[in-house]
């Protein structure tokens, strides 16, 4: 399902109480709607292979955790989490997190998030940031896009929050 709000195209892929996955240009997003799910993180993985592969050039993968139900990941998470950062294939350009929350709860989240690139491998490590514009700036370089902007990137995580 492609959606359009002002300018921006956002593909909605898969939304549900707890997390929406949708795609904006060459950056697919997982935005949390509540508390991480192993559900979540598992069709994630499987949109994004699908789909990256596909993109001329690669794709970037954001995760998106939202200011309330922020809590650190529980085992099972962290692991399904792990798994999909550990993901073959040449086409992952890159693996990002916005963590829009605040405080000790924040920073346990963005501890955890950088602990996920598996020590030897080659794949692009994790970044984390604070802002849509920090991640906009990060998607335009790593899949050099200058089209991605800030307000484009806001608007499509509401979007698929929001829908």
């Amino acid at each position: 399902m492609v959606t359009t709000s002002s300018s921006v195209q956002v593909e909605l892929l898969e939304r549900t109480d707890v997390y929406a996955v949708a795609t904006l240009r060459r950056l697919m997003l997982l935005v949390w709607r509540g508390q991480e799910s192993v559900a979540g993180i598992e069709r994630s993985r499987a949109h994004f292979r699908m789909w990256a592969e596909r993109q001329p050039g690669g794709a970037a993968f954001l995760i998106v955790v939202p200011r309330q139900h922020t809590g650190p990941p529980n085992e099972e998470s962290r692991a399904a989490m792990q798994r999909a950062a550990s993901a073959p294939g040449g086409y992952m350009k890159g693996v990002a997190t916005l963590v829009e929350a605040e405080g000790f709860i924040a920073a346990s989240v963005r501890a955890i998030m950088m602990r996920l690139q598996p020590r030897g491998t080659q794949g692009p490590a994790p970044n984390i940031f604070r802002t849509p514009a920090e991640v906009a700036a990060w998607a335009a370089a790593v899949l050099q896009d200058r089209e991605i902007t800030a307000e484009e990137l806001a608007e499509a995580i509401r979007v698929a929050r929001e829908g």
